[in-house]
């Protein structure tokens, strides 16, 4: 049975938010009236905010106190952030000690990316920074008419430590919500799926755009539908495309609402109820850059982000590997906050067996998660599925890695999807991108043999 919302909301996730972040609903409050903001009061609140920032990291984080310049002394100019050298993720790898603030009381809160473009990270973030960080995810979802306590069917991934599966699973039951796992998933578990959905009759669904595809497809293959459909779908983690939502709003007789985000960062933009995505510019600034240059509104380029608030590991002029295009015209909802167009960049596939069962491509990110935590090597990965039974992965090899590395991944595989699998390695110097730009790190089987298109 269902939580109420207020005993989800006041009784178990804002003691547990204040426990790890802070006063979320607090901010949240400020991020609702700044949203409305002028252009002008916007500027001078980031500006103030990269002044505190900028200054903290020239004195007190190794990484930059080691560069030239008086970067982080007086009001900052658009040049001075723009001179500073950017960051990468693997920056993020190689220097994450240099990266971490020398002077910050408190406890940190400790995220682990998911590595979407292949390269998982850690960042420490202070507990104020992950306060905003969430509340300007509740703001986005606000748009979509959700809001704290309301129960969520999530379509995610499931860890595969035991306790990492604890914790997500008690990390569940504080936000009142069911996880249907995108791991390992056939036309029985499919039905189950229904059946636990229609027990939970959750407010809205959250998940992988390819994964919740999937449920409305089986859905109607089968026949069936919900005896409640949720009030909001909200797709994250890969690029929504047009069909996709047209499936999902057509199956489920509800509207879709993109988010953008990264684990490094957090929650970069949200859809609004006109359906462009609005930044969120109180926490961060972004540049769209080709290469070095910087772009003008309007032209394409890669997203470059400066995260205002985390002074526990500042990440200044942050790479996100994602690509997108900066539209400066107003939106008719209302809000000032500036619109990103025409994102992508990450994206996965399903990978499918002979005998029915499909996993999300994010299964993948799993395991490499795990040979980072080990310190096995992997710098960056690609797995294509070239037959039923047989995957090539390539790798960016780094420190620690060895004939063991292979040994894991293919133990994994083997464990996990076919036991009868034939797994091959090929060693790069990266990981190339398609033309679209998109960085495709799991390519299924139907994808490997030509014939899907996008």
């Amino acid at each position: 049975m269902q939580l109420s919302r207020l005993f989800a909301k006041y009784g178990l996730y804002l003691p547990a938010a204040w426990i790890q972040a802070g006063n979320v609903s607090g901010y949240l409050k400020d991020a609702l009236e700044s949203q409305h903001w002028d252009r002008e009061r916007l500027h001078e609140h980031q500006t103030a905010r990269l002044a505190v920032l900028l200054d903290h990291a020239r004195h007190h984080v190794p990484y930059y106190h080691s560069l030239p310049g008086d970067f982080g002394a007086g009001t900052p100019t658009a040049d001075q952030l723009t001179a500073l050298p950017c960051l990468t993720k693997a920056d993020l790898q190689s220097r994450h000690a240099e990266l971490r603030s020398r002077d910050v009381t408190g406890r940190l809160v400790w995220k682990t990316s998911g590595g979407s473009t292949g390269q998982p990270v850690t960042v420490a973030k202070t507990r104020d920074a992950m306060a905003r960080e969430l509340a300007a995810t509740w703001r986005g979802y606000s748009w979509a008419g959700i809001g704290m306590g309301d129960s969520q069917a999530r379509f995610w991934g499931v860890p595969m430590d035991q306790g990492a599966r604890l914790k997500a699973g008690l990390t569940d039951f504080v936000c009142n919500r069911i996880r249907l796992s995108a791991f390992d998933f056939n036309a029985e578990s499919l039905a189950g799926y229904v059946d636990r959905v229609n027990a939970f009759a959750p407010d809205y669904f959250y998940g992988y755009a390819s994964m919740l595809v999937e449920f409305a497809e089986y859905l109607k293959r089968e026949g069936l539908s919900l005896d409640r459909n949720p009030r909001a779908i909200i797709s994250t983690s890969e690029v929504l495309t047009d069909q996709a939502r047209r499936t999902l709003e057509e199956t489920f007789s509800t509207r879709v609402y993109n988010e953008y985000g990264c684990g490094e960062l957090g929650t970069i933009a949200h859809e609004c109820e006109d359906g462009r995505l609005h930044l969120s510019e109180e926490n961060m600034i972004v540049e769209i850059l080709d290469g070095e240059v910087p772009c003008s509104p309007g032209q394409p380029g890669e997203l470059v982000v400066t995260e205002l608030n985390n002074l526990g590991m500042p990440l200044i002029r942050y790479r996100t590997g994602d690509f997108g295009t900066l539209d400066d015209a107003p939106c008719s909802c209302g809000r000032t906050l500036r619109v990103l167009r025409g994102l992508h960049g990450r994206a996965y596939d399903i990978i499918r067996t002979r005998d029915g069962k499909a996993f999300h491509g994010e299964f993948m990110l799993y395991i490499f998660e795990d040979i980072k935590r080990k310190g096995l090597g992997i710098r960056q990965f690609q797995v294509v599925q070239t037959d039923w039974n047989a995957f090539l992965v390539r790798l960016v090899t780094g420190t620690g890695f060895s004939a063991e590395t292979e040994d894991f991944v293919r133990r994994r595989i083997h464990e996990e999807i076919d036991p009868a699998a034939v797994v091959t390695f090929e060693r790069v110097t990266e990981i190339v991108r398609e033309k679209s730009g998109k960085m495709r790190l799991i390519v299924g089987l139907d994808r490997a043999l030509g014939q899907t298109s996008d």
